[in-house]
């Protein structure tokens, strides 16, 4: 699940770690999933594709016309392959979750949430952070935002702002901030800081948002493939998906805990106990999500000091001289804004929105709106190897309390509170809500970013 975990990528370069999930990708022996329509991506980031010849409104595709539209699931590579267009991808990427979600649900029975489900909301979340929106500009209003602060460091700097002693009362001979703008500003891009930091996240949590789909939206699509149309799945369709996921440990580049999950999942197809299903898909989705957490562990790490390195980054460029007067300020400004950062990571990172409630991570999890904590099927766990797993990390009782996370960069902390949340939502029938409106959804299914008029996405 992209928490914003999906969320919180790390701000480095796409290709310094890239080849770190490539090692995972589930490759399947079998035949590959049908290839989607050739699809090419321009230059200019423009998905070329045959035209389509459904009506249209004049405001695009009539509502009648979105029960028609056909499923993403034939075109995960397309959406794999897609470039240059983050913020479409991300659409298509909680789009595919939620149709992968929704076909898994039937197969497993029981109107259980499947580690898809929970993906669907988690690359929804994401996509706030992608599309950049409002933190930008308050992240910069609050650097070098007050007077004050401007005038001591202008002092500081053995600048002259204003009139002299016993002078007569005149406009200030120059700004002590226009001074500072060649060092501040042009020179040390210190202003333009906080955009750096937004315009690096954006893109790794983009790169998150793909790697993670990249690895786990053509296993779940295989198994769909293989499963849909046999009643009682055997042994051969287990050893078929199995085939195509490598054994070893996940922060190794292998897929154990995957391949784990399968076979869980595998056996709540085949029962028809109740509670025995559910037990054993809340440990396919938790071990599904410990793999993908340890995998993002480097980057959820990194991610939390990039405001740090993009000031040393900025200060440090060969060349750039920073007059001595100066260099206490920077120490401070770049205290300041790690500071902030934090605070607005925590508001706007560290959440999850759901389709009736909004989750803060950093706080224990409510009992979902107008239900229990637990669903009866999970209010006692009794399947040994689900119990360890959630006394492992705390989730093991029969409330949240200390679940919130301090530190969303500690493991442990995190899947703490992702198997709480697992185990608390798995029967929550709202999470099986389409993400998106129908307007939204027809635009997105024809590879286009839905305009603002179609609704906050």
């Amino acid at each position: 699940m992209t928490t914003p975990v999906k969320p919180l990528m790390a701000a480095v370069a796409a290709s310094e770690h890239s080849g770190h999930f490539q090692d995972g990708v589930y490759r399947p022996s079998l035949s590959s999933p049908a290839e989607a329509p050739a699809l090419r991506v321009t230059r200019s980031g423009v998905v070329e594709r045959p035209a389509r010849t459904t009506a249209r409104t004049h405001s695009g595709v009539r509502l009648s016309e979105v029960s028609e539209l056909p499923s993403l699931l034939d075109h995960v590579p397309a959406v794999i392959a897609l470039e240059r267009q983050p913020v479409l991808r991300n659409l298509l990427i909680t789009q595919c979750y939620y149709e992968i979600s929704a076909e898994l649900v039937k197969l497993l029975g029981g109107r259980n949430a499947h580690w898809c489900t929970f993906a669907t909301w988690a690359s929804k979340t994401a996509g706030r952070f992608i599309r950049n929106e409002e933190v930008p500009a308050v992240l910069r209003e609050l650097i070098l935002s007050d007077e004050d602060e401007r005038e001591v460091i202008s002092q500081r700097a053995g600048i002259a702002t204003g009139r002299g002693k016993g002078e007569p009362e005149r406009a200030p001979l120059v700004s002590g901030v226009n001074l500072l703008t060649p060092w501040w500003g042009h020179g040390l891009d210190l202003m333009e800081i906080p955009e750096r930091i937004l315009r690096e996240l954006s893109s790794d949590i983009a790169l998150g948002n793909l790697k993670v789909f990249e690895e786990l939206g053509p296993l779940f699509v295989r198994m769909i493939q293989l499963y849909r149309e046999c009643p009682r799945p055997g042994d051969a369709q287990l050893a078929a998906l199995l085939d195509g996921l490598q054994t070893g440990e996940s922060r190794e580049g292998g897929q154990g805990l995957l391949r784990s999950a399968v076979v869980r999942y595998h056996e709540a197809m085949l029962t028809e106990d109740k509670d025995r299903k559910a037990e054993l898909i809340l440990l396919a989705n938790a071990l599904v999500g410990l793999h993908e957490q340890v995998r993002l562990q480097p980057y959820i790490a990194r991610a939390l000091n990039a405001p740090v390195r993009c000031v040393r980054d900025s200060v440090g460029v060969p060349g750039r001289l920073l007059p001595e007067a100066l260099r206490s300020v920077i120490r401070e400004q770049a205290e300041k804004v790690q500071a902030l950062w934090r605070l607005l990571a925590t508001k706007e990172m560290m959440t999850m929105r759901l389709p009736d409630e909004l989750l803060d991570l950093g706080h224990d999890l409510p009992a979902p709106p107008g239900l229990p904590l637990h669903c009866a099927e999970l209010a006692t766990i009794e399947d040994r190897e689900l119990r360890e797993l959630l006394s492992e990390y705390g989730a093991h009782d029969q409330t949240t309390h200390g679940c919130g996370a301090e530190d969303w960069a500690s493991l442990p902390e995190r899947m703490g509170y992702i198997l709480e949340l697992f185990r608390s939502r798995q029967s929550c029938s709202r999470l099986l809500e389409r993400p998106f409106s129908r307007e939204q959804h027809a635009e997105i299914v024809a590879w286009r970013v839905p305009m603002p008029s179609h609704g906050a996405l």
